[in-house]
């Protein structure tokens, strides 16, 4: 699994509002980066995601990390992903599976 881990992705979170707000600024910050699996999602899942959302999902495989909700956003290949859920991994109890779509 740790070899498939080829992608160096962010997880960012919303700034707090306590400064002023500087030219460039776009209100998140990077709490988060690591190695990252992604995956577009295959077969029925696929087909069911791009029938009623018409979004493109990736699924994201990390290490187990207590640090990340779905409150963030990720940052991968200079696209912005909406985190959907978060979900343990059950055939690798070491690792989390993170459902995101593309942010327009």
């Amino acid at each position: 699994m740790l070899n498939d881990m080829r992608h160096r992705i962010q997880f960012q979170q919303k700034k707090e509002k306590t400064r002023l707000p500087v030219d460039g600024d776009n209100g998140w910050e990077t709490v988060v980066e690591c190695w990252a699996k992604a995956e577009g999602l295959n077969g029925a899942e696929y087909y069911a995601a791009a029938a009623i959302q018409k979004e493109h999902t990736i699924k994201f495989t990390i290490r187990h990390r207590e640090d990340i909700d779905e409150h963030m956003r990720i940052l991968f290949k200079g696209k912005t992903y909406e985190i959907e859920s978060i979900l343990p991994n059950h055939s690798r109890l070491h690792f989390l599976t993170v459902r995101a779509k593309a942010v327009k």
